[in-house]
C-alpha cells in the first residue's frame, strides 16, 4: 500500500469515528433494510422464466395449428387432367398435323 493510500484510509477511518449517533442509526437502519431486500427471492428471474415458457408454448401452438401447405388445392393438378381425351387425340395424331403443316398446297385459303 502506498503512502497516499494509507493516509486516505486513516482519514476515512477517522471520519467514521466522528459520526454522531443519529447518522449511525440511519446508516444501521439503511443497512438492515438493504440486507432484508437482498434475502427476498429474485422475482425478475421467475418472471423471465415464465415469459419464456409462455412464448415457447405459443410458438408450438402456432406451428401445430398453421395450415398444411401440402393440401391438394395448393398443389398443381395432376397431369392426367391436362391430358383429357381431346388432348390425347391431339398428341396421337401429331404425325398427321406435322404432315399437314408441311404441305404448302394446304395453306391456300
Amino acid at each position: 500500500m502506498t503512502n497516499f493510500e494509507s493516509e486516505m484510509r486513516d482519514v476515512l477511518r477517522g471520519s467514521e469515528r466522528e459520526l454522531d449517533s443519529n447518522t449511525l442509526g440511519d446508516l444501521s437502519q439503511i443497512r438492515h433494510s438493504a440486507l432484508a431486500h437482498a434475502n427476498k427471492p429474485y422475482r425478475r428471474k421467475h418472471f423471465a422464466l415464465a415469459t419464456g415458457m409462455t412464448l415457447a408454448s405459443l410458438l408450438v401452438l402456432v406451428i401445430m395449428l398453421s395450415p398444411d401447405l401440402t393440401k391438394p388445392e395448393l398443389q398443381p393438378p395432376p397431369q392426367e387432367q391436362f391430358l383429357s381425351s381431346e388432348g390425347r387425340d391431339l398428341y396421337e395424331n401429331m404425325d398427321f398435323y406435322l404432315w399437314l403443316a408441311a404441305q404448302d398446297d394446304n395453306l391456300r385459303g
